[in-house]
């Protein structure tokens, strides 16, 4: 196993309330499901303090709450902390936490009230055994899951589940609020809503890599405007930026309809259409001696973003990390390399996965 006295030199951020936090965050969208607990628990020892953990009750195969349950289970075995008290050790002084869990709120159209966001968050604290959550999220706007809008009905039930994530905040079922995949227009109401019920809304996590980029710009200049921290989703581009899709990857496609052979044709699409931003990811890695995921997620960095990664086992963690900037043995990209980054980035398609910010 690795430990994580390996990760140590890992530099923090500074901006409330993520201040002293490691700068990368890790995701659970897409874990490897037939992991034992044991092997989770594993993965979990090996992140350093300060890292937050992404989930939702969406997340899983039956989207019903199988990650956080799997998490759960985790979470029992591995020998971390979650508490999120200021003054978590008895000392007087604010230290940084061991493990922040996040997780979010699903609009779905049988939830009809504010206390339906209460009995969901609720709901996710017992499957991953838990006091609280660092961080609740809207999962996304209500506004875009509209079954009957081509019928001309449009029920928006966002501001009741604003009231509803204002209630677990003033309940202490959660340190803090968040949304996810909410665009300019969405950001200043919800932040203008919650203003009102004196609950900071510190966060927005979104779409945003060397893949998508342009499009996310705007909801990025309101949320620094505001002082909201952005979370990147897909900072790889869904592995297309890392080069793993090579011919080997592609020979092993089974033939026929399936799930890897729609992703293979995903993956063709991408690599011809962004040929200019992955090869330019590639060519600063080598001359840089890194991965391409750790120039990915440098960039995002540099960019303020806190990025959401993925990884399946201990070395992908580390790989991640390694793409960290900071003041102690840490890298950075430079100027010039960014400009490098971003002209390839503006030449190139962009990613279309994730939903449109509005």
């Amino acid at each position: 196993m690795i430990s994580s006295s390996q990760c140590l030199s890992v530099p923090t951020i500074t901006s409330p309330p993520f201040a002293n936090l490691s700068p990368i965050a890790f995701g659970t969208l897409n874990p490897a499901y037939d992991d034992t607990p044991n092997g989770i628990a594993n993965l979990l020892d090996s992140l350093p303090r300060g890292t937050l953990i992404d989930t939702a009750e969406k997340y899983g195969p039956n989207k019903n709450g199988d990650a956080e349950a799997a998490l759960g289970r985790a979470l029992q075995i591995c020998g971390r902390t979650f508490r999120y008290d200021d003054d978590n050790d008895g000392s007087g002084d604010s230290i940084t936490p061991d493990l922040l869990l996040c997780s979010k709120f699903a609009p779905k159209p049988w939830r009809l009230s504010a206390e339906s966001v209460v009995e969901a968050c609720k709901a996710s604290i017992e499957r991953l055994g838990v006091d609280s959550l660092y961080l609740y999220q809207l999962h996304y706007s209500d506004a875009i899951s509209q079954p009957f809008k081509i019928i001309g009905y449009v029920d928006n039930k966002d501001e009741l589940y604003w009231e509803g994530m204002a209630q677990c905040y003033h309940e202490g079922l959660v340190k803090h609020i968040g949304v996810c995949n909410y665009g300019p227009e969405n950001v200043r109401a919800a932040y203008e809503f919650f203003s009102n019920k004196n609950v900071p809304l510190v966060s927005n996590q979104i779409n945003f890599n060397l893949m998508r980029y342009r499009s996310s710009m705007a909801t990025k200049e309101v949320c620094d405007e505001l002082g909201i921290q952005v979370f990147g989703y897909h900072p790889l581009g869904s592995g297309v930026l890392t080069g793993v899709y090579d011919k080997d990857w592609f020979s092993k496609v089974p033939p026929g309809l399936n799930k890897v052979k729609s992703k293979s044709t995903r993956v063709r699409w991408y690599q011809k259409n962004c040929a200019p931003i992955i090869d330019a990811v590639q060519r600063i890695a080598e001359k840089r001696g890194k991965s391409a995921a750790q120039v990915a997620i440098n960039w995002n960095l540099v960019k303020g973003i806190i990025p959401l990664c993925g990884a399946r086992n201990e070395e992908q963690v580390l790989d991640a990390l390694g793409g960290a900037t900071g003041p102690e043995g840490s890298w950075r990209l430079t100027e010039s390399e960014v400009d490098e980054l971003d002209e390839a980035s503006n030449a190139s398609a962009e990613y279309a996965r994730g939903f449109e910010l509005i």
